[in-house]
């Protein structure tokens, strides 16, 4: 009952997604971390979990998450951090995107293939600063509260370059080198004399089993990209296909209420018609009763009447005075 239970939030939750676009999936976890969505409301994260744009992934002391993103790279989460995904498309084509922030903690990105072909696409924005790239498999860390380190973004890459930004300048991150903006000041970024100590002193527990997860999503990235390009093309032909059902039923209405529309105008002319001929009659009948001979009738006839009623009131006074002598 309590998995059923589980399962029905899980549901609910999903459906209310603000947002359609399917970031990626939780592919691994270890320890406790939550996903919220716009709403506010969230559920514990889960291994087969699906995490929309949108979203936020807050980790608890010992939460790690890795998920697997649509274009076939890799977000890994660390404990102690809230990530969130902005924006994000993958349809393979030059509108694709991935947009996020990083408010606290840490996130490792390996990118998939929208890093790798639209480069100008991808960012992580952070209270300090914003991380580019290009082409790369990167960890960039917000520290809250100094703890021998500095408070701000710093920013490392295993692969490829990444570019840390800042209204006052960027910095060009490579293997090797690590970059820093400062919290609460106006500078551009720096490059630090040694590793941040922060690295040196955490403990991940399912760490290792990205480096197996990168070179597999990597033998699978062109084959993922194409056969995205391929139901997104489908989507658009059914798409279109729709819109031209729903023109050709629309054309079909409007054709209806044309005819409608002429029906009832032809009605109303017969109808119209057939009014106008009768006042036309109405109007003869009156001419013909105003003519010389029908007036010279009609008096000959009010005569008449005159002269019976005469003749009749006559006879009628004689039967009286005759009736009053006897």
């Amino acid at each position: 009952m309590r998995n059923l239970l589980a399962f029905l939030v899980t549901l609910v939750f999903c459906n209310a997604a603000f947002s359609t676009e399917l970031f990626g999936t939780v592919d691994a976890l270890s320890g406790t971390a939550y996903v919220e969505d716009q709403s506010g409301k969230s559920i514990v994260a889960s291994v087969g979990l699906d995490i929309y744009e949108g979203q936020t992934i807050t980790s608890g002391s010992e939460g790690e998450v890795h998920l697997v993103t649509e274009d076939g790279g890799i977000i890994a989460v660390r404990p102690n951090t809230v990530f969130r995904v902005d924006e994000y498309k993958a349809e393979g084509n030059s509108t694709d995107k991935i947009f996020m922030s990083l408010f606290k903690g840490a996130v490792r990105s390996i990118t998939g293939w929208v890093g790798k072909y639209n480069t100008s696409a991808y960012r992580i924005t952070t209270p300090t600063a914003t991380i580019g790239i290009r082409g790369t498999d990167h960890e960039t860390t917000v520290i809250d509260k100094g703890d021998g380190d500095e408070p701000g973004t710093y920013d490392n890459v295993n692969e490829g370059s990444t570019v840390l930004k800042t209204p006052q300048g960027t910095a060009e991150v490579t293997p090797g080198k690590f970059a820093f903006a400062a919290r609460g000041k106006a500078a551009a970024p720096i490059f630090l004399a040694r590793r941040p100590r922060f690295l040196a002193m955490r403990r991940l527990k399912i760490e290792e089993r990205i480096q197996h997860r990168k070179e597999f999503m990597r033998t699978r990235l062109e084959h993922m990209r194409e056969e995205r390009i391929k139901t997104h093309g489908n989507r658009l032909k059914q798409l279109r296909e729709k819109r031209g059902n729903v023109s050709e039923q629309g054309r079909s209405t409007t054709n209806e209420r044309l005819n409608g529309f002429r029906q009832n105008r032809l009605e109303q002319g017969q109808h119209q018609s057939m009014r106008s001929m009768k006042i036309e009659r109405n109007k003869e009948r009156n001419q013909n009763n105003n003519n010389p001979r029908t007036e010279r009738r009609r008096e000959v006839k009010q005569e008449n009447g005159t002269g019976e009623e005469k003749n009749r009131r006559y006879h009628e006074r004689a039967r009286r005075e005759k009736s009053m002598r006897e």
